[in-house]
């Protein structure tokens, strides 16, 4: 099975958006982070996966309307790929 962090790059190379300017970067890089750290306070812990999916919304320049739809896709198919391994 494909590594889904690699699933997901052939996806956003696939799609056809504009990418977001280079200045939204670090208030990308923030926001990602604050996510994070909402998680943990939620008591979720997180894989090196989703750490490697979020810092690839962010090299990507993904606009955040399309990284909100993938990011709930890829949320779908980790719970998807924990089942299949159970």
């Amino acid at each position: 099975m494909e590594n889904i962090i690699d699933t997901y790059r052939n996806r956003i190379k696939a799609m056809g958006y504009e990418p977001r300017r280079q200045e939204d970067i670090p208030a990308m890089m923030a926001a990602y982070c604050e996510a994070i750290a909402n998680c943990k306070i939620e008591g979720l812990e997180l894989v090196s996966d989703d750490h490697s999916f979020c810092l690839l919304l962010v090299e990507t320049q993904i606009p955040v309307d399309v990284a909100i739809g993938l990011a709930q896709d890829y949320n779908r198919d980790v719970l998807s790929r924990q089942k299949l391994a159970a």
